[in-house]
C-alpha cells in the first residue's frame, strides 16, 4: 500500500460524503500490516461525519480494517488489509505494566488500535457495563475480568461475587476461593445476596478509613441481568432486587464494593434502574444504533466486526475508544483457575455471605417510579447551580441551543449564557461548536445524562420522570 496514494484515496470518499478532511500517514504499527493515519478537519466539517462514515468508506474500499479513533485530542485512522490480531489474555498477565501496577480491582481489557495494552482500574469507574448480541464476545469479556483479579490479587485484597442466572458461561469459576459465595444460578438467591452485599455496605460505612482500607475490595458481577429481572416472577422481590442493586451502585464506592453490569443490548425501560451510576462502559458488537446508543450513548457497536471487538467508554470520556478485547480459550482458564484453587491462601480478611437462603427480602417502601432511589440530605440551595439546573431542563426540550436563545429566555448576558454553554458542553449535553452553527442537544432519554448532571437536577427539585418529560416534548 503506498500511503501518500491511500491518503489521497480516503480524503476523495470522505469528500464525497460531505466530509472535507486532510489526512497523512502518522506511523505504521503491528510488524507494518496496519498504517495510522493523522485526520484534519477543515473548516465546516463535523468530526462526527469521520467516524459515521468509515464503515461505508471501508466497505467501498474492500478494506478489513478501516476504523477511526481518538488517540488522546488528535483523531487517527487505522487501515489493513488484515483483520484485528486477537490479544492474548496471559501475555497481558505477563506484561510489566500488569504485574507491577499497584492497584486492588486492575482488569486486563485488550489492544487499542496502535497496538498498546490497555488496562483499567475498576476503582476508577466505579461500576461498569457490559452489552452486546449474542456471539460478541461479552462471556469471554466477563471471563478476562475476574480472571484479572483472580491471577493478580489476593482474597485478603479482593472477593468476588458472581451471579449468572440462566447461563453457565462463568462456572468454570466455581473453584476459586476468592468467591464470598457460590455463584448464584436463581433470582430468589440472588436477592439474599443482594441484601447480604447491603448490609456490608452500611457495615462499612461505619468504619474508620484506615480500617476500611485494610479490608478487601468486593466485585460484583452480574450476567445476563435484564434475563434475571424479566423472569423474575414475584413483584415484591423484584423491586427488593433492583432497589439493592440501586443502592449499591449509588453509595458502594465508598464501600470498596464495585458492580459489573451485563446483558444483552439493555433497553433502558427494560433495567428498573438508573443507570448513571455505571460509569465505565463497555459495547461488544450490538445488533443496531439503538441497541449502541443504550450502551455507550451513542452508535458505532452495531458497526462491530464481532470477535472481541469493542468501544469501552471510560468515566468522563466524551468518545469511546476501539479496543481488541483479550482472548484466553476455556482450556486455559481451567488450568489457570485449577492452579489458583490448589495454592495456599490467608482468609483473614475475607468477606463472606453466608446463611443465604434465610437472608430475608423484605418489601421496601419504593414505588416504581423511584426504584432504587436512595434518600440523601437537601443541601443548601445554591442560587448559581439553580440557575444551571433550570437552564438544563430548558435545554433538554430542544433539538438546538445557542448563547442567544439562553438570553432572550432566562434574561442574563452574553458572559453569563457562554459559561452556561461551556458547562452544557462539559457535561455532555450540547454538542461541541462547530462555526457559527447552534449546538446540537445530545440526550435522548434519562439514562444518557451523567451521574452528575441528573445529581444536580434532582438536587434542584427535577424528578427523573420530569427530565424525561422535558425530553418527551422535544421527540
Amino acid at each position: 500500500m503506498n500511503p501518500k496514494k491511500l491518503a489521497r484515496k480516503f480524503e476523495q470518499h470522505y469528500l464525497s460524503h460531505g466530509a472535507d478532511v486532510k489526512i497523512s500517514l502518522y506511523k505504521a504499527v503491528i510488524h507494518g500490516d496496519r498504517l495510522i493515519f493523522d485526520v484534519r478537519l477543515n473548516k465546516g466539517t463535523r468530526e462526527d461525519l469521520v467516524f459515521d462514515r468509515a464503515s461505508d468508506i471501508g466497505t467501498a474500499l474492500g478494506l478489513t480494517l478501516f476504523q477511526p479513533f481518538r488517540d488522546g485530542l488528535p483523531i487517527r485512522l487505522a487501515v489493513s488489509n488484515r483483520p484485528l490480531t486477537v490479544s492474548s489474555l496471559l501475555d497481558m498477565f505477563k506484561s510489566q505494566i500488569f504485574r507491577e501496577r499497584q492497584t486492588q480491582t486492575l482488569i486486563a481489557l485488550g489492544n487499542d488500535l496502535m497496538g498498546r495494552m490497555i488496562f483499567v482500574d475498576l476503582a476508577e469507574s466505579p461500576h461498569l457495563m457490559i452489552g452486546g448480541a449474542t456471539n460478541s464476545g461479552k462471556t469471554v469479556a466477563l471471563r478476562s475480568l475476574i480472571l484479572s483479579i483472580a491471577v493478580k490479587q489476593s482474597i485478603n485484597r479482593v472477593n468476588l461475587v458472581i451471579i449468572d442466572s440462566g447461563a453457565t458461561g462463568l462456572d468454570v469459576f466455581a473453584s476459586l476461593h476468592h468467591l464470598s459465595c457460590p455463584i448464584v444460578k436463581d433470582s430468589g438467591t440472588a436477592v439474599g445476596v443482594l441484601f447480604g452485599l447491603m448490609q456490608e455496605m452500611e457495615r462499612r460505612a461505619t468504619l474508620p478509613a484506615e480500617e476500611l482500607c485494610h479490608l478487601p475490595a468486593v466485585v460484583v458481577v452480574i450476567d445476563e441481568y435484564t434475563t434475571l429481572v424479566r423472569d423474575m416472577e414475584d413483584t415484591e422481590k423484584k423491586k427488593a432486587l433492583t432497589s439493592y442493586i440501586s443502592g449499591l451502585l449509588r453509595r458502594g464506592r465508598h464501600a470498596k464494593i464495585h458492580i459489573v453490569l451485563a446483558t444483552q443490548e439493555p433497553a433502558k425501560g427494560d433495567m428498573l434502574i438508573n443507570l448513571n451510576n455505571l460509569n465505565a462502559r463497555m459495547a461488544l458488537k450490538c445488533s443496531d444504533f439503538y441497541s449502541s446508543r443504550s450502551v455507550i450513548g451513542e452508535g458505532g457497536a452495531e458497526k462491530l466486526p464481532g470477535a472481541g471487538a469493542m468501544l469501552f467508554k471510560a468515566p468522563g470520556s466524551l468518545k469511546p475508544i476501539f479496543l481488541q478485547g483479550a482472548y484466553i480459550s476455556t482450556q486455559e482458564i481451567e488450568a489457570l483457575v485449577a492452579r489458583i484453587a490448589s495454592a495456599s491462601h490467608d482468609v483473614s480478611q475475607k468477606f463472606l455471605i453466608s446463611d443465604i437462603e434465610t437472608l430475608p427480602a423484605p418489601p421496601l417502601a419504593v414505588s416504581p417510579s423511584t426504584w432504587g432511589a436512595l434518600s440523601v440530605p437537601q443541601p443548601k440551595v445554591d442560587h448559581k447551580a439553580n440557575e444551571l439546573a433550570a437552564i438544563i431542563m430548558w435545554a433538554l426540550g430542544r433539538d438546538n441551543i445557542s448563547s442567544r436563545q439562553m438570553q432572550e429566555t432566562f434574561h442574563i448576558g452574553a458572559p453569563k449564557a457562554n459559561t452556561a454553554l461551556y458547562d452544557l458542553t462539559r457535561m455532555g449535553i450540547a454538542s461541541e461548536k462547530f462555526s457559527k452553527q447552534p449546538r446540537t442537544v445530545l440526550p435522548r432519554g434519562v439514562g444518557d445524562l451523567s451521574a452528575e448532571v441528573i445529581e444536580l437536577l434532582e438536587r434542584h427539585g427535577h424528578t427523573s420522570d420530569q427530565i424525561q418529560a422535558a425530553i418527551d416534548t422535544r421527540e
